[in-house]
Order: C-alpha cells, then structure tokens, then sequence
C-alpha cells in the first residue's frame, strides 16, 4: 500500500478498485479514509473516490513525462529537461531522478514523488496543462 503522507493535491496516481481494473487519477481532495480525483484515464472528467488501500504510484514512463512538460535532451541520453530549462531528470530502468552535476541526486520512483520534488525544488507545482 501506498504511504498516504505523500500524497497531495494535483498528484498523479494509479488506482486499482477491482483485479484487472486500472486508473489515472489527478488527486482533487484527500478525506479521512478516501480520496477523490479526476479521472484521466480511461474516463477522462470522471469524478472518483477511492479508498486509500485501492491506490498505488504511478509508473515514471516517457508519456507521463511528456505529458507533464517535459521534453528529451537532444544532448544527453535518457535525460529530459523540463519546460523552463531548469531540471534535469534522469529515465532509465536503472536509475530516475532529479540530476545535479551530471549525476542523479535525487532518486525518484513514481510520478507523484517527481512532481512533489519538482514542487519542493522550484517551488512550482509540476502538472499537465489540462489537469
């Protein structure tokens, strides 16, 4: 299960309410024992609420990446700069992070960390125009 504490709101999260059933939530609001969020796939503008134990990290993948701003560096490879040129992140199978000096200096491990990071080092939410 998924530690709630590092949750919060815009968040991009996976959902898993039933076996061989998935979701993409963009977290709207953090309840007691639930959340609630917008659906983004596969019913986009959906409202949702889940229990806590249905929720899991979404997956750092290049459509995610692409899809929250990011952009490939035409220099280095497995690297994507975000949309004002200011962070560096790493994607391979190996290592995903927040680079510095050429090397990663923050490990990431799923789309809600990158974006509470992202938060926390620029102090801009890191989110999907349409979100």
């Amino acid at each position: 299960m998924m530690d709630i504490q590092e949750l919060k709101l815009g968040n991009l999260i996976k959902i898993s309410p039933r076996e061989n059933e998935e979701g993409i939530l963009f977290l709207t609001e953090i309840q007691h024992s639930s959340i609630i969020g917008e659906m983004l796939v596969p019913r986009q503008g959906y409202h949702f609420r889940i229990k806590f134990d249905e929720i899991q990290p979404l997956e750092l993948r290049e459509d995610w990446l692409i899809f929250l701003g990011f952009n490939k560096s035409p220099d280095e490879n497995n690297v994507w700069i975000d949309s004002k040129n200011f962070i560096h992140f790493k994607l391979s199978p190996f290592e995903s992070g927040f680079m510095e000096e050429g090397k990663v200096a923050v490990a990431i491990d799923s789309i809600h960390q990158l974006q509470n990071v992202y938060l926390a080092l620029t102090g801009e939410e890191l989110k999907a125009d349409n979100c």
